[in-house]
């Protein structure tokens, strides 16, 4: 190895990494700039990137090999070349932490972590958005290698943005309750004028008994399940337009759990408590069950149906049309899992008089279905881990690609990503799945066949939570149930994942719709709707709102976004959009605009009822 110092131009070249006045400090505002630094153009940046200054005072060529520390098992991949004794500009990503190798040998696209032959230097860089770094690779008078590198630009701070949003969203909810009290405040005192001198005694007593029939619905309707709905169906669109930008707010790479990766699953989840209540409403009308569940497969087939219909929103090309997404797999787990309830709940039922069995009776009525969905997750762990799949390991669970070398590029998903290539066909399942970017993976889709399995177990989970909502009147009694169910399923998916993201024996992922990634999303629900029973049902310390509108009509609201993904004035651009604050305000805009439909089609008492 010839590696020799250019000593007499070393001194010069420092001089221009950092000759141009005092480093700037982190800028209290995500501003990129738009004067030049350095003759950068700062404002060509997109989100979450920044510049990096390489200069090599090495006679010989290198080339930066980068790993970022998303990808699970994987090798270092070749980013660009480094030319010798001059500067040479990268633009980089921010977003996720990377480690970087600087090698004399850049004739392989990728290099394994084990492999150390031709590496001169590594580093780990802390870089942010829109800062600007000066990397200098210079040798020693020993003949060793120093990589030194420097920040010649302080990052912008992309938090403040978040921070300075929810303050605001904060604001606007404090005024408009406040608001709101004060005309509920002046109506009462209104009313308590007018009524002494209404004209009509009979029209009052009307009037009056329609409002009480009101208030009485009113107190039946548990405004949990719609504020819980809500909750995740205004997440959902905020998170499928665009979150700001935000990674930790978007779905995981792989294995992990975001928020984004909540969302559906609890839609799903809040889906199920509704069923036991429907059915046994149903069952005290004496409707027939050939009724009810000629109901359940049609209200599953228009699911599936308006499913394909959003997924030919990009062209209704038949021969590369998505077959399954987000509303095909509700269709399918509901019309499966109200199925079950219909045929397998009596329709009269008797308290039981030892104490230990009224304490379990929300779990011994369903056990009939209990035994069915041990069946199913027996089922779904037998394919996943014992189907053989042509050139995969046994029970391969990792995103294929680029992971462990290569070796298993073509096995994504392992038995759920096959089955689905098999039956579907790898033409119509999703073509850009969330390992695409870093693994480098093919087509996978995360709301496949395979996945119906466990998501019909999500699903009955949220029939447990609906069943004890039935068979319990005290408030306690339920709330306890339901903080020890989540608990328990908290547990579970701890042991399941052994509280790793990726060394347990089945991680959290919501790709593979793991069975601990359907435990550890149950057992937040069942948080979530304890304290959203107890806030606005039992305490009544809060109305629901915003959420509880969009909660009423969260078909039309789903349907609706998705329509609309790219339709003004739900979405619009202004000038490069290349700060996660601009992000953020688009997205929260679009939000709040299905917010205010939700709001309107309620009180003009339009619901969709499928």
């Amino acid at each position: 190895m010839f590696i020799l110092l250019w000593r007499s131009s070393s001194d010069h070249c420092l001089s221009q990494l950092t000759g141009n006045g005092n480093l700037s400090k982190m800028s209290w505002i995500e501003d990129p700039g738009w004067r030049e630094f350095r003759g950068l153009n700062l404002s060509n940046l997109k989100v979450d990137q920044a510049y990096v200054n390489v200069t090599s005072l090495l006679y010989s060529p290198l080339w930066l090999y980068t790993l970022s520390d998303e990808c699970y098992k994987c090798p270092y991949s070749r980013l660009t070349s480094i030319p010798p004794r001059q500067g040479h500009i990268l633009t980089i990503e921010t977003k996720h932490r990377a480690s970087w190798r600087l090698l004399l040998d850049g004739s392989r696209e990728v290099i394994p972590r084990q492999n150390r032959s031709s590496v001169i230097c590594e580093l780990e860089p802390s870089v942010g958005e829109f800062g600007v770094y000066d990397l200098v690779i210079s040798g020693t008078e020993s003949g060793d290698v120093l990589c030194s590198m420097t920040t010649a630009k302080e990052p912008v701070n992309i938090y403040l943005p978040l921070l300075v949003c929810l303050l605001g969203l904060a604001l606007i909810w404090l005024i408009c309750t406040l608001v709101s009290s004060g005309i509920r405040k002046w109506l009462r005192h209104r009313n308590r004028i007018i009524e002494p001198t209404s004209g009509s005694q009979s029209a009052s007593f009307s009037d009056g008994k329609v409002s009480s029939q009101q208030q009485t619905t009113q107190k039946r309707r548990l405004k949990c399940l719609d504020t819980f709905r809500g909750i995740a169906i205004v997440l959902m669109i905020f998170v499928n337009d665009g979150a700001g930008g935000y990674w930790f707010l978007e779905h995981a790479t792989w294995n992990g759990l975001q928020l984004a990766d909540l969302l559906f699953p609890w839609f799903m989840w809040i889906m199920g408590v509704c069923i036991p209540i429907s059915v046994k409403s149903q069952l005290k009308r004496n409707v027939p069950r050939h009724t009810m569940f000629f109901g359940a497969f049609r209200r599953g087939c228009i699911l599936f149906l308006l499913g394909l219909v959003l997924n030919s929103s990009w062209g209704p090309k038949l021969q590369n049309l998505r077959l399954f997404g987000v509303l095909q797999r509700f269709g399918i787990v509901y019309f499966f899992v109200a199925t079950l309830s219909i045929f397998l709940t009596c329709r009269t039922y008797r308290t039981p008089k030892v104490p230990l069995v009224a304490a379990t009776q929300d779990i011994l009525v369903l056990l009939p279905q209990w035994i069915v969905m041990a069946g199913v997750v027996a089922g779904h762990c037998a394919l996943t881990f014992y189907l053989i799949v042509p050139d995969c390991p046994k029970g391969y669970l990792g995103p294929g690609g680029v992971q462990d070398n290569g070796q298993f590029r073509g096995c994504i998903g392992g038995a759920t990503g096959y089955l689905d290539r098999q039956i579907l066909g790898e033409s119509h399942i999703y073509k850009r799945p969330t390992a695409r970017e870093v693994y480098g993976s093919g087509p996978f889709d995360p709301e496949g066949i395979v996945g119906c399995l466990l998501s019909v177990f999500q699903v009955f989970l949220g029939v447990q939570a609906g069943t004890t909502l039935s068979f319990y009147r005290d408030w306690k009694g339920r709330v306890t149930r339901w903080i020890i169910w989540g608990t328990v399923a908290g547990v579970l998916a701890g042991v399941l994942c052994l509280a790793s993201k990726e060394e347990g024996w089945i991680p959290v992922n919501k790709n593979l719709w793991s069975l601990s990634f359907v435990l550890a999303t149950s057992c937040f629900a069942f948080y979530l709707l304890a304290v959203c029973y107890l806030l606005t049902d039992v305490r009544g310390w809060w109305s629901g709102a915003p959420f509880f509108y969009p909660g009423m009509n969260a078909t039309i609201m789903y349907v609706g976004h998705s329509v609309a993904f790219r339709m003004f004035p739900w979405h619009w651009s202004l000038q490069t959009m290349n700060t996660h604050f601009i992000l953020l305000v688009e997205s929260l805009w679009g939000t709040g605009l299905w917010i205010f439909v939700a709001v309107w089609l309620y009180h003009i008492k339009f619901f969709l009822s499928l």
